[in-house]
């Protein structure tokens, strides 16, 4: 049953209390009344538990939706970083290989120069630099630190040429895991628009009661979180504060994303370079107004993995902003800030960029992250 809603009894009581005041013709009348005003009441129940079921189901969906998501956004976060060393590995071996060349060939100078026909044939019989470089002519003219070097150089070549074929390979998969990103953005996004149908297409009695248990959901799932997170601390013996901020701890807390949020608690999810999840991923469409949770003072500033960001420092706490689309123009980075106040528009920039527009927030009491999961489940 809907919490807060009339009883059965109740309703029926009022009912039967409204007939008595109104002239009714004959008793068999006021029982046909009484009765068609049971089945109504059974009719409201139904229609509101069925509303709230398919409201429900398409939170459900969306909340597996993100799930997915984040998993294959996290996978295509890792290539592109991996990617990224692999280049500069393979940079850093070029400019290795290239000084190594240079002793090679001069020590292919020395020894043609006191080899004769031997470093003749040797010269004609290779098929690339490299084989000259490396060739057994060479080697046996070569003194021991010269061989050294040789060897450096083969082994840099062939680790080079390794990584070449595995950077192809990893950019192929990009590709491949880029477009797998983009299909479960757009079906995140595509569940959303249902679940706000849903909800839209509802009776105003069917919204009040669907609102009524989604509040409860989600404070349900903020204390969930808040235990777990407290049973994970506990069990690691850290200070508790990885567990995140009980509501009692953020009185007047506004939903960082207006109008409120999809998302699900992604705290410690891993992110590339060994790196672990320190926020919540808030999804809804791009542009929609971000404002101050708190008052406080704002910086805004951008970067290669936040994007465009803004910090709202209030009272020892940072509330960090991270994937913006863009900064409000009305107020100056360093101005100070009412709390409800917009001093964003959620997007996708920074290494956000596959995926759907969303809000990357933290909190981070004397700058130390906790799940900020349990705070935002309860406000928004």
């Amino acid at each position: 049953m809907v919490p807060n809603r009339l009883s059965r009894g109740f309703l029926l009581l009022l009912i039967v209390a409204l007939l008595a005041v109104v002239p009714i013709g004959a008793s068999a009348q006021t029982e046909g009344d009484v009765n068609r005003a049971e089945s109504q009441v059974d009719q409201a129940e139904d229609s509101t538990s069925e509303a709230y079921g398919r409201w429900k189901q398409a939170q459900d969906d969306l909340e597996a939706a993100i799930l997915e998501l984040d998993i294959v956004t996290s996978r295509l976060e890792n290539l592109v970083y991996t990617i990224g060393l692999t280049e500069s590995r393979i940079g850093t071996y070029e400019d290795e290989v290239e000084g190594l060349k240079e002793n090679a060939q001069q020590l292919f100078l020395e020894a043609y120069t006191s080899g004769g026909r031997g470093m003749v044939t040797a010269a004609f019989e290779a098929v690339s630099i490299q084989d000259l470089l490396t060739s057994q002519q060479l080697m046996n003219n070569a003194a021991s630190r010269d061989l050294a070097d040789l060897d450096r150089y083969q082994a840099v070549s062939r680790e080079m040429d390794r990584l070449k074929i595995e950077l192809i390979e990893k950019q192929e998969e990009v590709e491949v895991v880029e477009a797998e990103t983009a299909a479960l953005a757009d079906k995140a996004s595509t569940l959303n628009e249902q679940a706000r149908s849903v909800y839209n297409q509802a009776s105003a009695a069917e919204q009040r009661a669907i609102d009524n248990l989604a509040k409860e959901r989600a404070e349900f799932q903020a204390a969930e979180a808040l235990k777990k997170q407290r049973d994970v601390a506990a069990a690691n013996s850290r200070s508790g504060t990885a567990a995140g901020l009980p509501p009692a701890a953020t009185p007047g807390f506004y939903c960082p994303v207006q109008g409120g949020a999809s998302f699900i608690d992604s705290w410690g999810f891993p992110r590339s370079g060994g790196r672990r999840h320190k926020g919540v991923d808030m999804f809804n469409s791009r542009n929609t107004p971000l404002v101050a949770v708190v008052d406080g003072r704002v910086k805004f500033s951008s970067n290669s993995l936040g994007g465009l960001s803004t910090h709202l420092y209030a009272g020892g706490t940072t509330y960090y902003y991270a994937h913006l689309e863009a900064h409000p123009t009305n107020i100056s980075s360093g101005q100070t800030v009412k709390a409800g106040t917009i001093i964003g528009y959620l997007g996708n920039s920074g290494n956000a960029r596959y995926t759907s527009p969303h809000l990357h927030f933290e909190i981070r009491p004397g700058n130390v992250a906790v799940n900020p999961y349990p705070t935002v489940r309860h406000y928004c």
